[in-house]
């Protein structure tokens, strides 16, 4: 290997975990993680000098996939997709009380509360406008900081934190709201 092969993959090493991580969050199979995560790597290499190897951080290569990954979502929203839906999800849909405040969670087992969150917490995560959404993926399967987020965003730290909160409340109303549905949570007494 070269010196800046070798210079390379000592910068990229410690945090291969976390871009995969963050690669899985970004694209909807593990097939489309793998080739995010290529293609991140594969252009940080060609912009990858020696001489400034110092100046590299994690962000470096986390903005590289963000907009890997925005670039394909733009060429993916070009594409028309149909997709059935049945009666019964409009009918829910259309019932769907926005103002109805949402119940505090049951004590639970942590077992219970694992199998409560894996599908759960997904859907709802999901669910989350692109820029709140973007600021917990960030933040929790980057294992960024605020700053570190919002150099990523270009944005004022302020801003990150100002839609992470958003986020999380709009995470814990739905889960709530989830959870009522499910019978976990019992409606509370007037």
């Amino acid at each position: 290997m070269t010196l800046l092969a070798d210079a390379f993959e000592a910068f990229v090493t410690p945090h291969l975990q976390r871009l995969r991580l963050l690669a899985g969050q970004y694209a909807r199979t593990r097939e489309d993680a793998a080739d995010l995560l290529q293609e991140t790597l594969l252009r940080a290499w060609r912009n990858f000098s020696r001489a400034q190897d110092a100046a590299y951080h994690r962000a470096w290569l986390v903005v590289i996939m963000r907009n890997i990954a925005f670039d394909w979502q733009q060429e993916a929203r070009r594409r028309i997709r149909l997709t059935p839906v049945n009666q019964a999800e409009l009918t829910d849909m259309a019932s769907f009380d926005a103002s109805d405040p949402f119940a505090p969670m049951p004590a639970m087992s942590e077992t219970d509360f694992r199998e409560f969150l894996d599908q759960r917490l997904v859907q709802a995560l999901e669910a989350l406008e692109p820029p709140y959404r973007e600021v917990v993926v960030l933040s929790v399967a980057g294992a960024l900081s605020y700053r570190e987020v919002s150099e990523v965003l270009d944005c004022p730290v302020g801003t990150v934190m100002s839609r992470m909160g958003r986020a999380r409340r709009t995470l814990r109303e739905r889960l709530a709201v989830i959870a009522r549905s499910e019978g976990w949570v019992r409606e509370r007494q007037p």
